[in-house]
């Protein structure tokens, strides 16, 4: 195995351990020369990747994706994108890259690290984060505005570093993403390392408002046990219920869970879907399961889908999913979700995505393919 290739499975292992770092399977690294690009296959975990978890593409062949004019409506344009992306596949064995190839690509750096950690999130998805993105890191860093997934983001990223390169006669090493998460690029791992320790270290330094102890234990509600009789569509699915001092501190009552009620980035979306539901306490538990079956009628009434998390007032909450593995997935990107909101507040309170934003991505194929592979 090539040495680099080694270095970057190794780096994508380190990152991918760290939930921290990355949740469920988010995130995707990349190594480049001069003829070819290495980058994560798209629904492969990045904490048990290997050699075959890894796309090899033509860069030549990549470099259409710039130059070309796709179709102007969103759909067409995506699958467009998708196909050329396709085209420029030399490896084997079937695996689709990473939706973000192209940004790898005219990252001008011979390694890129992609990750969504929970300390920078919570400046991304605030109402402060371009602010105090400047004030920490100035002109040394990119800050891209919330902009949609796959070709128009990697439009405004190019444009971007091309201006950035211009002005400074290199190549940014830092892009934040807002409600997204980080790039980091550089030509060694050390680099990349300690370009990671930096950022986090500087976040940190303005956080105020910490976490609440980590002290996550299984809920357990009759609930819990009655939820396949709660929808037709729920009879052969999987629930878990997890409290914490922090789940607590947002399941209070519904004013306070009203700042993590919606979803803040892409992933979010791919595993807990956009909205999740509150449910108040009642004392009586069978006038709670009935009542629970109400708001679920109209949860699917109002969004279209079933919830996949729903919070008991003043109790913990519950991850309603296919099998084991997808509610474990649930339960962690949700706790994120509370984590990224509670950290907010250091940064001037939670930011979510917008409907429109929202609509993109549960509409997207990409992230429902995602989907399909979180779930396998």
């Amino acid at each position: 195995m090539d040495q680099n290739l080694r270095q970057l499975i190794e780096t994508s292992r380190l990152y991918g351990k760290d939930k921290t770092f990355v949740i469920a399977g988010g995130g995707n690294t990349s190594f480049k020369d001069e003829s070819h690009i290495w980058v994560k296959a798209s629904g492969v975990a990045l904490e048990t990747i290997d050699e075959n978890g890894f796309v090899c593409l033509s860069r030549a062949k990549l470099k259409i994706v710039s130059t070309k004019t796709y179709s102007s409506d969103a759909t067409e344009r995506e699958a467009e994108v998708k196909a050329d992306l396709a085209n420029a596949i030399v490896s084997a064995g079937g695996n689709r890259p990473s939706v973000e190839t192209s940004m790898h690509e005219i990252i001008d750096y011979q390694f890129v690290v992609h990750t969504h950690p929970t300390l920078v999130n919570a400046l991304m998805c605030s109402n402060k984060a371009e602010s105090i993105c400047f004030e920490l890191f100035g002109e040394q860093a990119l800050f891209i505005p919330y902009t949609d997934p796959g070709y128009i983001l990697f439009k405004k990223v190019e444009t971007e570093i091309v201006r950035f390169t211009t002005k400074f006669g290199k190549a940014p090493q830092i892009i934040f993403l807002e409600n997204h998460g980080v790039f980091v690029a550089a030509n060694s791992i050390p680099a990349i390392n300690e370009i990671y320790s930096s950022i986090i270290q500087k976040i940190t330094g303005k956080i105020h408002e910490v976490l609440p102890t980590d002290d996550v234990k299984p809920f357990e509600a009759p609930i819990i046990d009655e939820i396949q009789h709660m929808h037709p569509e729920f009879r052969t699915f999987v629930a878990k219920g997890i409290e914490s001092s922090l789940i607590h501190h947002f399941t209070a009552d519904r004013k306070s869970f009203l700042k993590a009620d919606t979803a803040f980035t892409p992933d979010d979306i791919v595993y807990c879907k956009a909205h999740y539901l509150f449910i108040p306490a009642l004392k009586n538990d069978e006038k709670q399961i009935e009542s629970v079956g109400r708001l679920i009628d109209g949860y699917l009434c109002t969004y279209g889908y079933l919830p996949k998390v729903m919070a008991i007032e003043g109790q913990g909450v519950i991850a309603v999913e296919e099998n084991i593995k997808s509610v474990l997935n649930v339960l962690e990107v949700f706790s994120n979700i509370l984590k990224i909101s509670y950290l907010s507040e250091n940064f001037g309170g939670p930011k979510f995505m917008t409907k429109a934003q929202i609509d993109f991505i549960d509409n997207w194929e990409v992230e429902n393919y995602r989907r399909k592979m979180a779930k396998s």
